[in-house]
């Protein structure tokens, strides 16, 4: 219980930016949003509540906008971090990113929510097909994330970040 806590208390920054992320993909699309919280202790460390969005771009932008907004955020973070043993500031960074990163999978209530979305959509508008494949993919990643390898992600993330960002 002690681990689930501290666990809890170090990625809290990366909850923040994935309901954050949700938030801003709501405003985006121009769904209201109705209640928010940010991060908390718990089954559920944050959501957004909002309207059913009324068409499926609304639907997949909110569902993938923490692996979009979460994942960019720590490649940038990861980007800036320069191994220097006596600064405390890179080690900062990393932190973040690592606390950002692991929370960039999108959770199963979202994989849902973007099925639920594509299987009402299917007869308006069959494109919407496209979409399974991807879908697949959240959920494969999410169970991924609930044995704990989503730190495989966040060291992809880590070296897309210093690859391709570094500056």
């Amino acid at each position: 219980m002690l681990l689930y806590y501290l666990y809890s208390f170090l990625t809290a920054p990366g909850v923040v930016v994935h309901e954050f992320a949700h938030a801003l993909f709501c405003v985006f699309a121009g769904v209201k949003i109705y209640r928010i919280k940010l991060f908390g202790f718990g089954k559920t460390a944050g959501f957004v509540m909002h309207d059913e969005p009324t068409k499926f771009y609304q639907s997949f932008l909110i569902s993938i906008g923490p692996l979009l907004i979460n994942s960019f955020l720590a490649m940038l973070l990861f980007a800036r971090f320069k191994f220097i043993y006596t600064a405390w500031q890179p080690w900062v960074l990393l932190w973040l990113g690592f606390a950002v990163g692991m929370h960039a999978i999108p959770s199963s209530q979202d994989a849902k929510a973007l099925f639920q979305a594509t299987n009402h959509r299917f007869w308006h508008n069959p494109l919407v097909i496209i979409s399974y494949p991807f879908i697949l993919i959240l959920y494969i990643l999410y169970l991924l994330k609930k044995i704990h390898i989503d730190i495989i992600f966040v060291i992809l993330l880590f070296w897309l970040g210093n690859i391709y960002l570094m500056g």
